[in-house]
């Protein structure tokens, strides 16, 4: 099946999702974490980001 796919294609990397809260916090040493999903920060889009869609 490679053969059928495009170059850039078959150069993407897998995705590695982030660690568990549980293992976060052993390896930390913290009892306190707030986990974001993969598309969320706790600062906002950047302002570039609301240029782009505002204009």
């Amino acid at each position: 099946m490679s053969d059928l796919a495009a170059p850039h294609i078959l150069a993407l990397t897998a995705y590695e999702p982030g660690k568990p809260e549980d293992e976060l916090k052993r390896e930390l040493g913290i009892d306190d974490v707030v986990k974001l999903a993969s598309n969320e920060n706790p600062y906002g889009p950047s302002p570039k980001a609301i240029e782009a869609v505002s204009g």
